[in-house]
């Protein structure tokens, strides 16, 4: 599997890095490609002398599976040119959380997101666990959002990780048998898989993302897993997606473009469910 992981030399995008050894760790022929855009020629050679710097501070196992490189253009727009042109399967990608996505690798960077059709892991300050043994899938009324089990699937297969699938209760008796048709549907797949999986209905006193990031501290989640569609989320991330990646326990999440699977760059298929 290839990863990218865009790279600003600051400790938020180190700590993205150090996610990506641990997740590149349960595939043994991956590749991990570093990536920093400057806005001219004239500062190519201070990044490559830091990239240098960079790999001389890692682990000789971790050096030897990293490729660097130093491209001229925009990161609004060539982060995901660049994952789709190489091939890459999962962006990796660090925000400072505190302001939210404006603060992912500089500021606007929503437009890298919502730009790119490859899926990608977003992590904050915490440093990565030792595996992915837990992820948090939640499951609402929208057909859309189920659509990205598949990705999630392959990533709890991977690690032989559990899914926990979470849902808000509804107190209409049509909305409560739709979300079961949901539920139904994702646990069908993840039985067609072989993923161990738990279903839970949390409260509905408070807001969904709250209770999903609740849910998930109380658990100890390694990864939300969620999905979203650009057309509900331009110029910014509907609330719950901007909620759940920057959550204060800083559990990296997982986001799949639903709208784009079909053309999404990457090994693994998603279910026609």
């Amino acid at each position: 599997m290839k990863y990218l992981v865009p790279y600003d030399f600051t400790p938020i995008t180190r700590i993205a890095l150090e996610h990506a050894f641990t997740i590149s760790e349960a595939d043994a022929e991956s590749e991990i490609q570093v990536l920093h855009i400057v806005k001219s020629e004239s500062e190519q050679s201070k990044a490559e002398s830091l990239f240098t710097d960079l790999k001389s501070s890692l682990k000789p196992e971790q050096a030897a599976k990293i490729n660097t490189k130093v491209s001229v253009g925009d990161i609004f727009k060539d982060i995901g040119k660049e994952a789709e042109n190489g091939g890459f399967q999962l962006l990796i990608m660090g925000t400072h959380g505190a302001k939210g996505l404006q603060k992912l690798l500089g500021s606007h960077a929503i437009k890298v997101i919502t730009s790119s059709n490859t899926p990608f892991i977003i992590t904050q300050k915490k440093g990565p666990s030792e595996s992915i043994k837990r992820i948090v899938l939640p499951v609402d009324l929208s057909y859309e959002k189920i659509q990205m089990v598949g990705f999630a699937s392959k990533i709890a297969q991977k690690f032989n990780a559990e899914i926990h699938i979470v849902a808000k209760a509804q107190s209409d008796d049509f909305l409560m048998k739709r979300l079961a048709n949901n539920l139904t549907k994702v646990g069908r797949q993840l039985n067609k898989d072989g993923v161990k999986h738990v279903v839970n209905t949390l409260d509905d006193k408070q807001s969904f993302h709250k209770a999903v990031i609740s849910y998930g501290s109380e658990i100890g989640a390694d990864l939300f897993a969620i999905a979203h569609y650009p057309e509900t989320i331009i110029p910014q991330f509907e609330k719950f997606s901007q909620e759940l990646i920057t959550n204060e326990w800083q559990i990296p999440v997982l986001i799949v473009n639903v709208e784009e699977r079909i053309g999404v760059k990457s090994n693994y298929s998603f279910v026609g469910i």
